[in-house]
């Protein structure tokens, strides 16, 4: 039920993805699993929006993750396959504008196949610690008017058109989950390169025809 954002024609930008970036992979071995997606909110069913994928870099390590909750969670996860997408999402090229229109991409709710836009409200970074005192420096904070809604994490937080987070893991629903913790995305433009590289993903053939 996680969520996530294509960032090149191989890679899903998501949160921490449990049951397969807690272990080490050989290299080259081949990850069992697949990822549903769809560029156009329509309801999902066609093998078309299917993709293995092959496996995946994540920020931080499951002890943390258990002792840490205002640390931002970030994973990338390479698929096996071209991901059959019209677009990319390019990665924001200043610090986030938090006095823009901002939305949550998600589901809000359990069972559903339709993706839906969350309106929220992003908070500086200042305002964010003065209610998480442990939140760290690179991530951002995101108040839902709906706090019910379910997010569970890896949902894209988009600004003005622009990706500007993505949600950490899950917190009880209706308990305190009026503000969620996201990686600012912009500060880890670095980590993302580099772990794209790592895993043999070039630039997208899509971002070389917006740039030309």
């Amino acid at each position: 039920m996680g969520a996530g954002v294509i960032i090149h024609e191989y890679a899903i930008l998501t949160y921490h993805g449990i049951g397969i970036m807690h272990k080490q992979w050989p290299e080259g071995d081949q990850v069992l699993g697949f990822v549903l997606y769809d560029t156009e909110f329509c309801e999902f069913g066609s093998r078309v929006k299917e993709v293995t994928w092959f496996t995946g870099i994540s920020l931080q390590s499951k002890h943390i993750i258990k002792v840490l909750k205002s640390y931002p969670q970030l994973a990338i996860i390479k698929s096996l396959e071209p991901l059959r997408s019209s677009s990319v999402m390019p990665l924001p090229q200043t610090h986030p504008n938090i006095k823009a229109r901002c939305v949550v991409i998600g589901w809000g709710q359990l069972l559903t196949d339709k993706l839906q836009e969350i309106e929220v409200e992003v908070w500086s970074y200042h305002k964010c610690q003065a209610n998480i005192t442990t939140l760290f420096n690179k991530a951002l904070c995101v108040y839902m008017y709906e706090p019910c809604l379910l997010l569970n994490g890896g949902e894209p937080l988009i600004c003005d058109g622009t990706l500007t987070g993505i949600v950490s893991s899950e917190f009880p629903r209706c308990e305190n989950s009026s503000l969620r913790i996201c990686a600012d995305v912009f500060k880890f433009r670095e980590w993302i390169n580099e772990n794209l590289r790592l895993l043999g993903i070039s630039k997208s053939t899509l971002q070389k025809r917006e740039e030309s």
